[in-house]
């Protein structure tokens, strides 16, 4: 008998790399899917079906931490606004009318219904639901009155019915100090309807049922019915499972008798809890129909796969065959030679190599020109912001001191000058104080392109700026002949900004009026409070904008040839200035023609939203 060798069939073998083709591997898998595909899909289905339902409920702890921390954030903002309100002099001073009018008009701002101001023994002195002088009843949460004293800190109380309200209520009781002795407690009723308000702007699906429970385990506001539970101890199973533990998830029947997935969260700083409960009912039935259209499906699919397998794997393999010639093409360099196929994807890939080809070269050549040309440009672009900075820095210092020294000699320094030498040295002074703003201009603008222009955000009252803004330009108004005046819409309107860049803002704004308002006329600032903005607004009766200048009105070194401005021309980066810095304070820009002539210049910046009561200047 003859023995023939045969080589063995390894992977660098290329006849044994051809012996499965795409047609038996495709084959193959379908094969494989028919018997198992069956189980498998079952019992991944199957599988699914518990584990989302598992899924959901405990998601929902995450859910119910967030909303505890929300609870938590208004409660501790609404116990720092009420020491702010207890801080009161008029309380020192033992005016109890008084301090009732300036509680009345704090109270908007605080999260809560209404202030009670109490002494040691419980009796109520002033509750901003009842007129001054009315006869008020004891606090009835003797327990929050006496905490309070005893330990001298703020107390949350659990819920309980308002001697006045005569509904459920929370009371947030401070002590009002006199010396260091807690001589009356200050509370904040804060109503259900308050808290199921926080509750609902989460957005929660309308068929959870969502709860805040006090330390005692009594609803304090809930989504659900709160009419008939808010006031009354959570569900047994509930108050068992939080007894055990901070957190966690409990297969729970609410008080309405609802079959839900509950899950909870207490708070270490309140130690109240909010519960989530979604309805068994809900999250099933979605489950269940969802297992009938997979199983369905997957047995569609499974035929369907079976039939079409061997007539797409034999195309799908003739077109990956006929791709190997165009790529070996390329690979020498060449033009591939385009088969004609009949599946679309290798169709595309042919397409692709020929592509490659002719833009290998070209993108090639076209990369070393560009970063060529961007070497260049960074190159220039650094030179020319360092010049800048250089030329900027080495003018301020002479420049402040030539202005300096033409102010003391046009103020009689060196003695009475002559009027011809006055005049020449006032038109000296004016030019070189022009110069001084110009090279100020261009620091201040490039400190903000390079961001090294620090910001220093604080609560401001906008109105009060805006003053401090007019005054500090009244001269020049004054020396142009041109009025100022100041139209505050918005009293109270509070900005987060930084204060010297506001002013600035101003400054470059009433500037640019002044400039192109005519001799004798009048510009308008006026402060409002819009949409969560501070609103300023510039109004001058200059000529207006031409239309071909106004796509560059904030650009840098922009100017417009209107009337005789350009006898009195800046620098042209104010109105740039301004625009950079309203961006930083998160706010906006624009402009629209005034009613009768001139233009309106206005800055939005958004308004301060912090909780915290902060004293601003008179």
């Amino acid at each position: 008998m003859e023995l023939i060798a045969t080589a063995p069939r390894t992977w660098l073998n290329p006849v044994y790399s051809r012996t499965r083709t795409i047609r038996a591997r495709l084959m193959l898998v379908v094969v494989a899917l028919v018997i198992p595909g069956w189980l498998g899909i079952a019992a991944v289905i199957y599988s699914f079906y518990h584990y989302e339902r598992e899924h959901i409920a405990l998601g929902t702890v995450a859910t119910a931490r967030t909303l505890m921390a929300a609870v938590d954030h208004e409660l501790l903002d609404t116990i720092t606004a009420t020491q702010y309100v207890a801080s009161s002099r008029l309380l020192a001073s033992g005016d109890f009318a008084g301090f009732q009018a300036e509680a009345t008009k704090l109270l908007p701002l605080v999260f809560g219904h209404n202030f009670v101001l109490a002494d040691t023994s419980g009796q109520q002195i002033v509750n901003t639901l009842r007129p001054y002088g009315e006869p008020l009843p004891r606090e009835k949460e003797a327990e929050s009155q006496r905490k309070v004293f005893e330990t001298r800190k703020p107390v949350i109380s659990n819920v309980f019915i308002g001697p006045v309200m005569k509904k459920p209520v929370v009371a947030i009781t401070v002590p009002v100090f006199e010396g260091s002795e807690a001589k009356y407690t200050l509370s904040v009723g804060v109503l259900p309807d308050d808290l199921e308000d926080l509750l609902f702007r989460q957005r929660l699906p309308s068929n959870w049922i969502t709860t805040i429970l006090d330390t005692s385990g009594v609803s304090a506001a809930r989504t659900s019915s709160p009419e008939r539970f808010v006031g009354k101890a959570g569900s047994p199973l509930l108050l068992k499972a939080m007894q055990g533990a901070s957190e966690g998830v409990v297969e729970n029947v609410s008080v309405e008798g609802i079959p839900v997935y509950g899950a909870y969260s207490r708070s270490e700083f309140s130690n109240w809890t909010v519960a989530i409960g979604i309805p068994i009912a809900d999250l099933s039935g979605g489950l269940n129909q969802l297992l009938l259209v997979g199983s369905a499906s997957a047995a569609a699919l499974l035929i369907v796969g079976l039939l079409l397998a061997g007539q797409q794997s034999t195309q799908i393999a003739r077109a990956v065959q006929n791709l190997i010639s165009p790529a070996v093409a390329l690979g020498r360099g060449e033009v591939p030679n385009i088969p004609l196929l009949r599946v679309q994807e290798a169709d595309d890939v042919a397409q692709a190599l020929v592509q490659a080809s002719h833009l290998l070269q070209k993108r090639t050549g076209e990369r070393d020109r560009a970063k060529e040309k961007q070497e260049q440009a960074q190159i220039l672009t650094g030179m020319m912001d360092e010049f800048v900075a250089n030329v900027s820095h080495e003018l301020r210092t002479p420049l402040t001191s030539i202005a300096g020294s033409l102010g003391l000699l046009a103020g009689g320094a060196t003695g009475q000058l002559p009027a011809s030498a006055v005049r020449l040295v006032s038109i000296a002074r004016s030019n070189a104080e022009r110069l001084v703003r110009l090279v100020n201009d261009i620091l201040d603008i490039g400190k903000i392109e390079s961001g090294n222009m620090t910001f220093d955000f604080a609560p401001i009252n906008l109105g009060v700026t805006a003053r401090q803004a007019i005054d500090a330009n009244q001269a020049l108004a004054e020396a142009q002949k041109i009025s100022i005046r100041l139209d505050v819409a918005s009293p109270d309107c509070i900005v987060r900004a930084d204060a010297d860049r506001l002013i600035q803002i101003f400054t470059n704004l009433l500037s640019n009026a002044i400039k192109f308002s005519p001799e004798g006329g009048e510009v308008v600032v006026t402060v409002r409070q819009k949409d969560g903005m501070g609103c300023i607004l510039v109004r001058d009766h200059g000529s207006g904008i031409p239309a071909a200048f106004r796509s560059r009105v904030f650009d840098k070194f922009a100017q417009a040839e209107i009337g005789n401005a350009r006898q009195k021309t800046g620098s042209g980066l104010g109105l740039s200035i301004v625009a950079k810095i309203a961006k930083q304070h998160g706010g906006a820009v624009g402009f629209s023609d005034a009613p009768g002539g001139g233009m309106i210049f206005q800055v939005d910046i958004p308004v301060w939203t912090g909780k915290i009561i902060t004293a601003l200047p008179a």
